[in-house]
């Protein structure tokens, strides 16, 4: 197949990738911190230590090929963002804790059972690190995150995990050969024993930007597990790596290429809720072009190929698809753009359907919104592992009420249905939230989180519907 046997060239990329932040990093031992509160100056030792730390932390979490990503929804929210500092020789690191206390009306993700205690308490511990870094050669934002869930009433369902991520901007290095081109590398990596859940687009950013961050820990691009499908707890591993390169041809036309390995795993049983649970690896590639038509207007032309393998015990399968795709996007006003897209997708099941996406995104000085439809084919994790065809619809929103008060809520809605094969699949879910936060000052801050989920599938002849509320006090410390 295509790529199945090319892994190798990602790793041997990550490893040089590596191997040009550690170039940088030693490189900014010559330099000093910036001037803070008319401090003196002096050489930037601590800083370098840890990033030389956190360097061996990325090529640890670039380095695992059986490892995984994922969300774990209901814990505590993520930390400010990057800060944005101009030029280089910058290193920042940045401490961060979060305590959170809710309420889960259902923390298996089950019907209601006899003798099933699914309401419970549950206090969240959440320390994380973000890792922040302008260079010479290379920019990069490291995040690591580790969290421990307490269960008042299913202690047995206590657990540790951990979500962290990399994002590493090769465009200073790659600039000095090739002018005209950039190179970007993301990973993303999780252990829990949640399902991957659905994820909202960021308020004001394009649903498909993967230089935006969902937050600190999770790129905006799509995630090809985070499908809305939910079912009973159990422990697993997701890694994502993706490649990102592109070439200007003229200064209104660009070439850009990826290519992405994402890996789920399963620990435990891998029958839940009378489906069947497959290890899932997959793999795309994409190939396309950019055109800005005008001062409000950009074109841009892709090709996909996807190829996933689904395995369980001796039990495997493979699909993989082909898709072409036109987007359009425009600047409405300073404060408002637009983006439509569509094409087809060949699966190799022989089967035929079209794709398609649009999002409008609002952007003013004190609130931000994105509303976006996405119709895609994605791999399936359960059942006999054959595609999904998913469509979905999103809204998310932010507000500065006051100067230290914000408000921020969601909505999703998905509709999949298996893509062919012998056995029907389809499911529903729906999910919708919002937080309130209060900043006490620039230290401190606590946030009060409401969530809903009603999740509907049919497989078959079993039908499984459920609901989850969850209501969650937080206080957050960061020390940036």
């Amino acid at each position: 197949m295509l790529f199945r046997k090319r892994t190798g060239y990602l790793v041997g990329l990550v490893h040089l990738v590596c191997f040009v932040y550690l170039v940088d990093l030693v490189h900014l031992m010559s330099f000093r911190q910036p001037n803070k509160l008319n401090k003196p100056n002096r050489p930037n030792e601590q800083a370098c230590l840890a990033g030389l730390f956190s360097l061996l932390l990325v090529v640890l979490i670039l380095g695992i090929a059986g490892t995984a990503h994922a969300q774990f929804g209901g814990s505590c929210r993520a930390s400010a963002p990057p800060s944005r500092v101009p030029g280089t020789g910058f290193f920042e690191v940045v401490p961060s804790i979060c305590v959170a206390e809710r309420y889960d009306s259902n923390v298996y993700f089950r019907p209601a059972t006899p003798g099933l205690q699914r309401e419970d308490f549950v206090t969240t511990v959440n320390p994380r690190v973000r890792i922040n870094h302008n260079g010479e050669y290379a920019s990069a934002v490291l995040n690591l995150s580790g969290f421990n869930e307490t269960y008042a009433n299913n202690s047995n369902l206590n657990f540790f995990g951990t979500r962290d991520s990399v994002l590493i901007n090769l465009d200073n290095s790659i600039k000095r050969w090739f002018p005209r081109a950039g190179l970007r590398v993301m990973d993303s990596f999780s252990y829990s024993q949640l399902p991957p859940g659905l994820v909202a687009p960021v308020a004001g950013a394009s649903p498909g930007d993967p230089s935006i961050p969902q937050d600190p820990n999770l790129p905006n691009s799509e995630d090809v597990f985070a499908q809305g499908l939910l079912f009973e707890r159990r422990k697993n591993l997701i890694n994502t790596g993706t490649i990102m390169a592109s070439y200007d041809t003229t200064a209104t036309t660009s070439l850009n290429a990826s290519y992405t390995y994402s890996i789920l795993r399963f620990q435990g049983s891998p029958t839940t809720q009378g489906l069947s649970l497959f290890n899932t690896t997959s793999q795309t590639g994409t190939f396309g072009g950019t055109a800005r038509l005008s001062d409000l207007d950009t074109m841009n032309v892709r090709y996909a190929h996807m190829e996933t393998d689904f395995m369980r015990g001796a039990t495997s399968s493979f699909f993989k698809s082909d898709s072409a795709t036109i987007g359009w996007s425009r600047l409405l006003s300073p404060n408002l753009s637009a983006q439509v897209g569509g094409g087809g997708v060949l699966i190799s099941t022989g089967r035929t359907t079209y794709l398609a996406n649009a999002a409008l995104m609002m952007n003013f000085t004190n609130n931000s919104a994105t509303v976006s439809y996405v119709r895609s084919v994605v791999p399936s994790f359960v059942g006999a592992g054959e595609p999904l065809i998913s469509d979905r619809l999103s809204l998310s929103a932010t507000h500065m009420v006051a100067r230290q008060w914000q408000l921020a809520e969601s909505v999703s809605y998905v509709h999949t249905s298996r893509a062919g094969g012998n056995n029907a699949l389809t499911y529903d879910a729906f999910i919708a939230g919002g937080d309130i936060r209060y900043w006490m000052n620039s230290i401190w801050a606590t946030s009060l989180s409401y969530n809903y989920t009603k999740f509907t599938r049919e497989s078959g002849s079993v039908n499984t519907d459920f609901d989850r509320h969850v209501i969650m006090l937080s206080v957050i410390a960061s020390w940036g």
